[in-house]
């Protein structure tokens, strides 16, 4: 296309997840999609003992890094990526465990989770 000359088009990983979007939208099953999302969200959200979410992502302000970070490493080493999140994406003394839910988590997964969280607190 023209304007791709002396451009970069896209990879082809961001062409196929598009085209996969657009099928899923077509086919009418991006709602059920959407209601697990939602349902595994809630279930996070209430596993965290916080409000249920207005989006997939929860975060768990911890305010120390070291403490982020411990507990980041903690929940690694069983089986869960739980990025920290610090200074400077937020500000200091507001580091941070940012949780993602998605369609594809099992009740049964999330409640693995928690319980293995659990045991930081």
């Amino acid at each position: 296309a023209r304007s791709f000359i002396f451009s970069t088009a896209p990879a082809p990983a961001i062409a196929a997840a598009a085209a996969e979007a657009v099928r899923l939208l077509e086919s009418g099953e991006a709602d059920s999609l959407l209601q697990a999302l939602r349902t595994n969200a809630s279930q996070l959200a209430a596993a965290l003992a916080v409000p249920p979410p207005p989006a997939a992502i929860l975060p768990l302000i911890f305010g120390s890094e070291r403490c982020a970070l411990d507990t980041s490493a903690d929940l690694l080493a069983k089986g869960f990526l739980v990025p920290a999140i610090r200074y400077p994406t937020v500000a200091r003394g507001a580091a941070r465990l940012r949780f993602t839910a998605s369609a594809a988590h099992q009740p049964g997964q999330i409640d693995q989770f928690a319980a293995a969280l659990a045991e930081n607190f």
